[in-house]
């Protein structure tokens, strides 16, 4: 027993010299410093470290995590080289300081050893929130144009002077970063397009127009930022799939026709539309939603009711999103022109008279059946005869010697008649 003791002690003795040996091999993880954040161009997010040095006998990569982005989408990547760069997303909240987390690891060893974590946290545009402008919304009409409107920030000054520069791109890709070093945010500023026509409220800017005339299948990126001439208020960022607010032209109604089965037809156009749209029909108040076709029967439609119509159209998310999760709350367009189907006269009167006529029909044969319903009742289901009228009570008796159930016909009595002739010259009997 002793000896079994001591043999154990030995290995564990073994086990803790080796993986201690093995670890100071290894040298210490050291987590990545003197990090900067900026832009990777106009529509990549860029962050830098400085490369760690390590004594680990290993290659060494860096993974990173964006800890303000939700859960349905990748938090991060991990590459070995001492940067990381990703596009713009539309969950991930520009307008509030982004944190990402760093840490380094060594994945030839195993199990794998990392370093401790280190946090950054950094606004991708500096300057104080309640100067920010705020509810910004952008709106892209009938692929010719985008409308942007927005309220003044908390504490804007009354002469505050708004401008709204944008950017357009095709590609979600990245440039390489090679050597480069993050660009801070506000010298991208002078790069953008100036929007010139704006709109005013007691002398501030609070929208601006600037024309876009694009495909949906080109799925062009925006990047409109908000800021004022000085740069003095904190800039708004605003980032979005063009195709998500797409508001299309209304659709024009052409026909509008009651048919013969008691519905209403409508039919109706619409231009610069895909084929995979979705329209909804309103019918005095009742609404209703209709895939690609333009047209909708809406059945039990009432002769002496006028009917009161209008459509509407949005873009489907099948025809023209992006591939991932986007927004499927894509936007209507207005109503077209309301179309009225006036009640036909007499109708009411014609629709009366035709219930009474079928109720009355009802009622008369219903009474015509039950006066006659014994006959019916004979003639769909006649009387079966009793067969224990012709059969005796003692059925192996009536077997053996019992007559047959018929009766043989009786004989008939024959009676003789006799043709007594006389003739004409005789004299009738007294």
């Amino acid at each position: 027993m002793t000896a079994h003791r001591y043999l154990l002690l030995l290995c564990c003795l073994c086990a803790h010299w080796t993986c201690g040996t093995a670890l100071s091999g290894l040298g210490q993880l050291l987590a990545p410093t003197n990090i900067t954040f900026g832009m990777n161009g106009m529509f990549c997010l860029f962050w830098k470290w400085e490369k760690v040095t390590s004594t680990a006998n290993c290659s060494l990569s860096y993974k990173t995590e964006i800890l303000t982005s939700p859960a349905n989408m990748s938090p991060g990547g991990k590459d070995k080289h001492p940067y990381y760069t990703i596009f713009l997303d539309n969950r991930i909240n520009l307008n509030k300081d982004l944190t990402l987390k760093i840490y380094t690891q060594c994945e030839e060893q195993a199990p794998v050893i990392v370093s401790a974590s280190k946090l950054f946290i950094a606004p991708l545009a500096t300057g104080n929130p309640k100067t920010m402008v705020r509810n910004m919304t952008c709106v892209w009409h009938y692929k010719e144009y985008v409308i942007c409107t927005w309220k003044p920030g908390e504490v804007a000054s009354p002469s505050v002077n708004y401008t709204l520069h944008y950017w357009l791109k095709e590609e979600n890709t990245c440039p390489p970063v090679g050597n480069e070093e993050p660009t801070p945010f506000y010298d991208l500023l002078d790069q953008g397009e100036l929007c010139r026509n704006y709109t005013y409220h007691n002398g501030i800017p609070v929208g601006c127009q600037f024309k876009l005339e694009k495909n949906f299948n080109d799925f062009y990126r925006l990047v409109a930022v908000v800021t004022d001439r000085t740069q003095n208020s904190k800039a708004y960022i605003y980032f979005v799939c063009v195709n998500n607010i797409a508001k299309l032209k209304p659709p024009v109604i052409n026909k509008i026709e009651r048919t013969l089965s008691n519905s209403v037809l409508v039919s109706w156009n619409v231009s610069n539309t895909p084929e995979d749209s979705i329209y909804e029909v309103q019918l005095n108040k009742e609404s209703y939603e209709v895939f690609t076709d333009q047209s909708k029967q809406i059945p039990n439609a009432l002769p002496d009711v006028a009917y009161t119509v209008k459509v509407r159209v949005r873009l489907h998310q099948n025809a023209v999103s992006l591939p991932g999760p986007q927004n499927e709350n894509f936007l209507w367009s207005e109503w077209s022109e309301e179309r009225t189907l006036q009640a036909i006269e007499g109708g009411k009167t014609t629709f009366t008279l035709l219930l009474f006529l079928i109720s009355f029909i009802i009622i008369v044969v219903v009474i015509l059946l039950l006066v006659n319903v014994r006959r019916l009742r004979i003639l769909i289901c006649p009387q079966i005869p009793d067969p224990s009228k012709g059969i005796s009570s003692d059925f192996q008796h009536w077997l053996q010697y019992g007559k047959s159930v018929y009766s043989e016909p009786k004989k008939e009595e024959v009676c003789v008649v006799s043709l007594l002739e006389t003739s004409p010259s005789s004299s009738p009997v007294e």
